[in-house]
């Protein structure tokens, strides 16, 4: 299925404010992190003190987000919104999720563990990388979702 041209009155206000979260979030990782090898100076402080998803999660819609991986948000109840964060390699400090392809596949597949189990409605993949060729085998497993792809400093792009 191809992309669908978005319009900005066709997603819910909820999730059009989850992307404008996920925007000022990655505007501030920029800014306090423009050197990416910065992070493996200082894992003590990547693992303890350094919660991208904390502004959304201050906010009245984050008790609305499942995240996976679940490291970064919520975990139990099933919700209809469902975001799926793809780190930078730097971000990364995992061995089988170092390889960006891995990462992504291992998202995915996760993300159709969930979506399975919760009949969530809407899944946004905030990306640092991308293989549409990839989302292409996995595409037809989110049938009865919006998805929405939200690349790293791009405008999003709903995906089916």
């Amino acid at each position: 299925m191809p992309v669908r041209d978005q319009m900005e009155g066709e997603l819910p206000e909820k999730v059009r404010e989850i992307l404008k979260d996920l925007a000022e979030i990655e505007n501030s990782i920029d800014e306090n992190f423009p050197d990416d090898d910065w992070l493996w100076d200082y894992p003590f402080i990547h693992r303890r003190l350094i919660d991208p998803l904390g502004p959304i999660f201050e906010k009245e819609h984050g008790g609305e987000i499942n995240v996976i991986p679940p490291r970064y948000g919520s975990r139990g109840n099933c919700r209809d919104k469902l975001l799926v964060f793809i780190e930078p390699s730097f971000w990364i400090l995992q061995a089988d999720e170092w390889h960006p392809e891995m990462r992504l596949r291992k998202r995915i597949e996760s993300a159709i563990n969930l979506v399975d189990r919760c009949k969530t409605r809407y899944v946004i993949f905030w990306a640092s990388i991308w293989d549409f060729r990839l989302w292409r085998k996995y595409e037809s497993k989110f049938s009865g979702q919006t998805v929405i792809l939200s690349p790293w400093k791009m405008k999003y792009i709903i995906l089916r």
